[in-house]
């Protein structure tokens, strides 16, 4: 019994701090899969605990029946290490979850509409930049549908390129 509410104290807590780290997650429409993403914002204590509302606080602890000094709490729990390891679990997984959603956004991208009027130099750049995506992927586990989208992209880029060009390209871009 004392385990399951310190457990459910602890999640309360933890809502205020979850919620500011998906505020840093850039938005949506902030990603273009022609480009790097975004990164994710830096934590900054001082702004987490401007955002502290004193009545949010209140109505987190008070259905725990608890009164105390909630920003004080946070303030020494951010220099805490457990912090630290926490937060960087969470940075973490935001920012793989940001990577898959620029590398679909790649997926869906109209390659057959990008590649009019590319020169050479720009198709073997996104060729490359396609790669490096493919092997992301593979980095983070499986997503073999996408696997096979940037496969088809780079099939249709290379039918772009010069056919002396494609021989030389083909090679290096054989993906297994």
């Amino acid at each position: 019994m004392i385990r399951r509410y310190l457990t459910e104290l602890t999640h309360t807590l933890m809502i205020p701090l979850e919620q500011f780290i998906s505020s840093l997650m850039p938005l949506q429409r902030q990603l273009n899969p022609f480009r790097q993403p975004p990164l994710l914002q830096q934590f900054q204590c001082d702004v987490f605990l401007g955002s502290l509302s004193d009545s949010n606080l209140k109505i987190n602890t008070d259905l725990k029946g608890l009164r105390g000094n909630w920003k004080g709490l946070y303030r020494r729990f951010l220099k805490a290490p457990n912090f630290e390891h926490w937060f960087q679990s969470k940075r973490s997984e935001a920012n793989r979850r940001l990577e898959l959603l620029h590398i679909q956004q790649l997926c869906e991208a109209d390659m057959y509409r990008w590649k009019q009027n590319k020169h050479e130099v720009q198709v073997v750049d996104m060729l490359l930049w396609i790669r490096d995506r493919y092997d992301a992927l593979q980095r983070l586990g499986s997503h073999k549908d996408m696997r096979d989208h940037l496969k088809n992209h780079i099939d249709t880029l290379l039918e772009v390129v010069p056919t002396d060009l494609q021989k030389t390209l083909k090679p290096a871009f054989s993906l297994n």
